[in-house]
């Protein structure tokens, strides 16, 4: 919702004010959005976040039955959303789907569903990778994980090993199997190295400006004798 479009209360209606499942207070208001023939009935929660430090969050929605539709749970649907657009961010990010197979509606779904189906295995092996370094999930980046599951593939069938694969009868059939089977094959697999976020390592050091050659005509030998001399370019 942004300052340009006007929200008028609803003088019949009363505010309810309450607190989130943070000890937050909102205000849960009906009344009418924008003016003249495109207006139209909402319901308006304002969470305030200044003992936070952050903006208020003001949440708009048509559902106008505070009864049905509790604020407390519309703002915990809400803060999910963040959680929902980082996913998709992964998955634009690590699985190329940026770059589209096609351009007809049936290359696109099958082209979503198909990385949303490898960010979900990524995300199982994700936690047994995270389980065997003692670490939370959130910090083992995704990106890395899957470059790495990429190449292992790869790496496996171009040497023959899906030949040397357990046979079928031996894959386990019930979901506890299934977990002590990944466990164990992942065991060690933990590199804090190459699987931690940037986010969470210790911040790089900023390297050096760039300098360049001034004095004309530079050579080596010029450079050298003391002929030309470096200064840094302003960063």
């Amino acid at each position: 919702m942004t300052k340009a479009v006007t929200f008028t209360p609803d003088p019949s209606v009363p505010a309810v004010r309450g607190r989130d499942g943070h000890d937050r207070a909102f205000v849960d208001e009906v009344g009418t959005l924008g003016k003249g023939p495109r207006a139209a009935r909402v319901r308006r929660v304002t969470l305030a976040r200044a003992a936070d430090g952050g903006d208020d969050v003001i949440l708009v929605t048509d559902l106008l039955d505070a009864r049905a539709f509790a604020a407390e749970d519309l703002l915990k649907l809400y803060r999910r959303r963040w959680g929902i657009e980082r996913m998709f961010q992964e998955v634009t990010e690590t699985f190329a789907l940026d770059h589209l197979i096609g351009c007809a509606p049936r290359a696109v779904l099958f082209q979503l569903a198909f990385c949303l189906l490898m960010y979900n295995l990524v995300q199982v092996v994700k936690r047994y990778v995270a389980a065997d370094g003692g670490v939370a999930a959130e910090a083992v980046s995704t990106h890395n994980l899957f470059y790495d599951v990429r190449r292992e593939l790869a790496a496996w069938a171009y040497l023959g090993a899906a030949a040397a694969a357990a046979p079928s009868s031996a894959a386990p059939r019930d979901a506890a199997a299934a977990r002590a089977l990944l466990a164990a094959l992942l065991a060690g697999s933990w590199d804090a190295v190459a699987y931690t976020k940037a986010a969470d390592k210790r911040p790089r050091p900023r390297p050096p400006k760039a300098k360049r050659l001034t004095g004309g005509h530079t050579s080596v030998q010029r450079l050298l004798d003391g002929r030309v001399s470096v200064r840094a370019t302003k960063g």
